[in-house]
Order: C-alpha cells, then structure tokens, then sequence
C-alpha cells in the first residue's frame, strides 16, 4: 500500500468480553469508581466491531452500490450486496486502540495518542489481501485491553510502546469519536478517520451483484440448490466452485438471475471439497468488480430428491413473451401457458395437460397484445413431482392511432364513447353525414326517430350543421365526428327529446350561439326511465341556459356519463343556472351511474353562478334502492363558484370527488360549495371528497352546504396561495402549475 490507512479498531462483542473476562461482576467490584464507564463500554462494543469490520472492508478495495445515514449511524450496502454499519459520535470509552495499516500492509497499533505505532502485540498480523485477519479486542479481569485473532475463542493482553498492559479504563473524562466526518461527496464515499486520514470509495448506484440469501448453506450429496441474484450493470461474471462442485449462473432478466448450486457424490475414487465458497466475480461496465459469495458444506445425509423449478419474465413483444426457467434435481418440466386472468392450474392439471418443456428458456408466441399471461411450471424427478413455478409477463400493447373512426367502424372496429361501446355488428351500417352547406339543416333526419344510428359527421370548411327542429331519441343512437382531428360543429336552436334509448355525442363541437331559445337535451313526451347519455369529448360553446331539462318527473335516466368535455358559459346567462337539470325529478332512485370526470366547466363573466347536477329538493322521492355510483375527479371549474352546490343528490350508493380544481375570481366575496345531500340518512362512508384544492373567493370553499343531510368531518377545501392555473380563456385552456399537474383535466 502507499499509504498509512488509520482504522479507530473495535472492542469485542459482549459474548468476546465473556470470553477474555470469566467474571464481569468481579471487575465491576475492582473498578466500582469507573463503573459508568465501564457500562459505557459493555453498551458500545457491538457499533466498535462493526465499524472495524466495516473500515477493513472498505480499505480492501471494497465498492458500495449505495450508502445512507440516519441518526449518525451509516447503513452501507456493498456492490456483493453485503450490508455494513458505521457509527458516528463520541464512544465515551476512553482508551481504545488507534488501528493503522502500513505500507506493506499489517496492522499497526497505538493506544490513545494516534501518534506512535507499533506492530500489533509485536506480530506481523496480515490486515489486508485474502489472509488478512480481524483482530477483537476485549477486556480482561483486571481492565487490562486483550486481543484475539481466532474469531473470539482465545485472547492475550496486549502491550503498549513501553511494553506494559494497557488500561481500558482510564481516569478522568473519556471522548473517542469515531471518525471526524463520513459524508457521500461526488459519487464517493469519504471517511476521514480521527487521525485525519482519508478513505475514499465510490459509490456505484447502478452496480450490483447480490446472492440473496446469508448464512452457511447445507447440501447432501448430488443435491442441488438454486438461489435468487440480482444483478445489475453487470457486464459479464465468472462463477467459481470448490473441486467437485457445480455452479452456473442463468442469464439475468429484469435484474435477476438464478445461481444453481450442485454438490459433489463423494466416492472412493475421487476426491471434494466437503466444504466452502461458491463465488460470483461480477464487473461493471467500467471494470468495477464485486464478489458475492455463499459458503456451502457437504453432509452425509441421504440424497432427498426435491424438484425445483424457479421461473422469471424474460422478453415481451406485441404478440409473444420469453421466460428463463431454472430446475434443480428436476429430469424434466412440464408448463401450461394462460391468461393471467384464468384460473391457476393445480400441478396435477400440468402433469396431465401441460406441454413438455426444454432447455432453460420458453418463448411463447401469437398471442393477443397488451396481455397479461403466467407461465406455469411444474419440476419432475421421475415419479416425483415438485411444488408449481409461475411467473407474470405481459405483452405489449399495441398502440393504434385511429384517425378516420368512419372507416374503422366499417372494419369492424368499437366505437367506445364515454365507456358505452358501438359497433357494426351490434347496430348495423353506419350513417355518413356530411354537411354540404355552412349551415346545414338536414343533420335531424339523420338519427330522429330511429331504432338504432351510428351517426358519422364530417365538414369541409367552415361547413357546420345544424338542429333547426326537435328531434326524437327513441332508440340507440351514436353521433361522432369521422376525422379525430376534425371535430364538426353542430348549432342547436332546438330540442333532442331524450325518450327511450342510448344517447352518444363524441368529438363534436355543439354551439349555442348565445340563443335563448331552449335546451340543447329534455326527456318531453318519455315513455320509460332513458338508458344512458354519454358525452365524451364535447365542446359546448356560448351556453345560455342548461344542456338538459329533465321535465319529465316520472322517468330518468339509468346512466349519465360526462368525460373529456369542455363547457364555456356566455355572458348573456342566467346569473344562476343549471348545467344538467333533474328538476322535479320524483325518481332518482332510477339512476345507477353518474360520472362527471375530466372535463372543464368556465365562464368569462363574473355574474354567473353555476350548479353541475341538480333537482328540485321540494319534491319527495318514490322508491328504493338507492344504487346510483357517482364519480366527478379530475375537473376545473373556472369563474363560476356555487352558493347553492355544485352538485345536488338525494341519496348515492357510493361518490368519489378527487383531484378537482375550483377557481373563481379572488375578489367575490361568496362562499362556494360543492354538493349537497338531501336524504335524510346517508351513510357517510360511502363518500370519498379527499384531494380537493381551490383558489379565490374572499368567502369559504365548503365540501358540503350547511343544508346538507351529509357533511363530512373535514369539510373545507383546501385553499391554495398561489394560483394553480395558467389561462388561455380565449381557446378555453386551462393548464395546471407543476404542483398540481395531478389535479383538474388532464389534457
């Protein structure tokens, strides 16, 4: 070595106190005067060992893949794998060993000062290179410092530079800190000791070799064992075994690889190792090298014939999965490859119906994307079968970006609007409707009336269509821009009655145009409760007075999903108004599933006033169960705060509000509320309204009004500071801070 290494050596362990000392008590009674330090001592010794240990590891070369510190006592996990501890502080033990190595590397030795070395004990005792040796220290009877090089078993006092016993328990106040820093600087880890030498160890976070398993490993003749490794930016490896040993190391998949492990058949004629080390030699990308090693030993047990297979996910493709199988004392495997989602198979299923397996890697093919599948397999020694291995892989999921929804429908393809699905062979021909002039009204007859349409718009220019009279909803019926990056915007100047059916709007953009003349949806003239309305993706422009109003009280609609919207309130509003109106609905009980998520609700007016879903709450309710499931996460709702409740319910089986963003304008002085429940018993714990924040308004954000039946313990919104959007109002944009990119609509 070039240089003098100084290591603060460790003081036995309490079991090498007990050793070097037969009666503890008998010191304690010689030494009453210093007992407190002596407890000091007994209290120390485990950190003192370990952190010798530790430092001698380090000062061979050493490599440590990570290192963190908590309360002063640093956790160190080597590149093998092997965990090591230092500890930082004043040890309060007063005399202890000042270790150094020199420079043809023995162990060096002063006691107190740090500044006078001497062979230890006057021995040249190897403190590096494979025949290096860990000296412990303890203490005798009479509170002299002894040493052992046989792991504890025996001790000798040990002398100083004059040549006399060393006490471990000197007179007066006693400071021993550890070390004067040890700090992660640069990528390394830098220890500087008390005598101010320096060790200096990179930390590599991305290298690692680990055999994960401790402690000695027993095999009888001709068995074999695997055991799990990680690995990780490790380049190659070489794997050593004692003389009639087998050891192999699979290929690593994921960070992880399998060490299969055989022991030797002893005979007259031939000669093994009864035990020790299996090695891995790992190196890094940049040559870096760790050894991870497990010590085995041979019994003269019996053979006990134990199949084992040890399965893991190789590589994925679109359509076929690869997985490395490890057996140990197996002469065969069988497997059966299936869906995650079926039914395990037990290994009598495998051993009757399973594929014979070979080799030690499986790649499965032609199978369906974005899938999970297991591997299942079962390890057989003749008649001898063991336990079932299995292992998750997933194909890739194939991305297809479908431009022309048109032409995909007419493929075969679902159409899915807002989780409702459509598709040629389920509804039939599609319809395409092209606007042939700016502004054309023959849109109606295009869907009014009938049993079933799949509607397809398409517009070139500044064509739009328009609704110009009531149309009939009497069947199932799916409107949908052809081209996704050509949304068709349709003016409304009248009604679509929603009477008995489906209703689906995607990719269009549906236009006020600040009339007042009605309401874009009712259910007028129904004849039983409406299936569902699904809106996904809907633009709705210069809104005037609600989009629907439901003034049919007797019937209602079973499903309500609103996802991926945007609504813009137009200044010649009513100052308060409804978005989606139940009105004097009698039969909320009818409704199963309300999902108002990931949309936009703004105003660029102040006056305004806004509730999402509401009813009249006068009018009494006639039936049970309540089983309507509610959902609104992930919206922001600008400039238009709710004195009366954003969204107004009866009862509900089950709501989640999260991740919602409420805006209005920091000077209005109003309270704004989120919902109200008027049932006059509502489980509270079927409400989830956690994860909310809010920004303006000088008065409150409250999560339920106080006229609701339910309000939550914690029932204030969180209220931000800083405001946590950014605007284009013009283009009806609503960009959330990086803070809250997980709040509001996720565009």
């Amino acid at each position: 070595m070039n240089k003098i290494i100084r290591i603060i050596a460790a003081a036995a362990f309490t079991f090498g106190i007990a050793a070097a000392c037969t009666d503890l008590s008998d010191l304690e009674d010689r030494v009453d005067s210093l007992e407190g330090r002596v407890t000091a001592l007994e209290t120390l010794i485990p950190n003192l060992n370990a952190n010798i240990e530790a430092l001698q590891k380090l000062a061979n070369g050493g490599t440590v893949n990570s290192a963190t510190e908590k309360d002063g006592v640093w956790t160190i996990v080597l590149t093998n794998g092997e965990t090591l501890t230092l500890t930082q502080g004043s040890v309060g033990v007063g005399n202890p060993p000042v270790m150094s190595v020199d420079k043809d590397g023995y162990w060096m030795v002063d006691y107190g000062t740090g500044a006078t070395y001497i062979l230890l004990d006057g021995n040249k005792v190897k403190a590096v290179g494979t025949d290096g040796k860990t000296p412990m220290f303890g203490v005798d009877a009479n509170g002299f410092w002894t040493v052992s090089y046989d792991n504890g078993q025996t001790y000798a006092q040990v002398k100083g530079a004059d040549g006399n016993p060393v006490s471990a328990l000197p007179e007066g106040e006693a400071k021993d800190p550890y070390f004067e820093d040890v700090k992660v600087v640069d990528g390394n880890l830098e220890i500087v000791l008390r005598s101010g030498e320096k060790i200096t160890v990179p930390v590599l976070t991305d290298f690692l070799c680990a055999i994960e398993t401790s402690g000695l490993q027993m095999f009888a003749p001709g068995e074999t064992k695997p055991f799990n490794v990680t690995l990780k930016g490790v380049k190659n490896t070489m794997v050593t075994a004692p003389s009639g040993w087998k050891a192999t190391l699979s290929e690593a998949a994921d960070n992880k690889a399998v060490l299969t492990v055989t022991a030797p058949v002893p005979a007259k004629s031939t000669i093994a190792d009864s035990g020790s080390d299996v090695t891995i030699l790992a190196f890094s990308e940049q040559n870096y090298a760790a050894i991870s090693k497990i010590q085995v030993q041979l019994t003269d047990a019996p053979v006990v014939i134990n199949p084992i297979a040890n399965v893991t996910a190789g590589e994925a493709t679109e359509t076929s999965l690869t997985y490395n199988i490890a057996t140990a004392d197996a002469t065969s495997w069988k497997y059966i490859h299936q869906k995650e989602a079926d039914a395990a198979p037990d290994a009598a299923k495998i051993a009757a119906e399973g594929t014979e397996g070979t080799g030690t890697s499986l790649t499965l093919e032609g199978l369906e994307s974005g899938t999970a599948y297991v591997l299942y397999v079962l390890p057989v020694n003749g008649s001898i079968q063991g336990n079932v291995a299995s292992a998750v892989n997933t194909t890739i999921e194939v991305v297809v970006v479908i431009n022309d929804l048109y032409q995909a429908y007419l493929d075969g393809k679902e159409i899915e609007i807002a989780g409702k699905k459509f598709s040629k062979a389920a509804n039939g021909d599609p319809i395409l409707k092209a606007a042939a002039s700016k502004t054309d009204a023959t849109f109606k007859n295009t869907f009014h009336q009938k049993e079933t349409a799949v509607v397809f718009l398409e517009a070139e220019g500044e064509n739009t269509l328009a609704l110009t009279s009531v149309a009939e909803i009497k069947g199932n019926i799916a409107i949908v821009s052809r081209y996704t990056d050509k949304p068709v915007t349709i003016e409304w100047n009248s009604n679509i009655k929603l009477m008995n059916g489906t209703f689906a709007l995607d990719n269009v953009i549906l236009d006020g145009n600040g009339i007042a003349v009605g309401y874009f949806m009712n259910n007028a003239n129904s004849t039983a409760d409406f299936s569902g309305v699904y809106l996904n993706n809907v633009t709705v422009k210069n809104i005037t007075k609600p989009i629907l109003y439901a003034n049919v009280a007797t019937y209602g609609f079973k499903e309500f999903v609103v996802t991926n919207s945007s609504f813009h309130v137009a200044a010649g509003a009513q100052a308060k108004f409804q978005l989606f109106n139940f009105y004097k609905s009698s039969v909320l009980h009818t409704y199963k599933k309300i999902i108002f998520d990931n949309n936009i609700v703004y105003s660029d007016d102040t006056a305004h006033q806004v509730q999402i879903f509401n009813y009249d709450q006068n009018i009494a309710q006639s039936g049970t169960p309540w089983e309507v499931e509610v959902s609104i996460c992930n919206n922001t709702i600008y400039n238009l705060p709710s004195n009366n409740g954003y969204f107004k319910f009866y009862q509900v089986k089950s709501m989640k509000m999260n991740k919602n963003i409420f805006w209005a304008d920091p000077t209005t002085t109003i309270a704004s509320y989120c919902m109200i429940i008027y049932s006059e018993a509502q489980d509270g714990t079927v409400f989830d309204t956690t994860d909310n924040i809010a920004y303006g308004l000088t008065g409150k954000w409250t999560i339920a009004h106080s006229n609701s039946k339910f309000i939550p313990t914690v029932n204030v919104v969180e209220k931000t500071e800083n405001d946590p959007l950014t605007v284009d109002i013009t283009n009806g944009i609503f960009t959330p801070a990086t803070e809250y990119a997980a709040y509001g609509a996720q565009r």
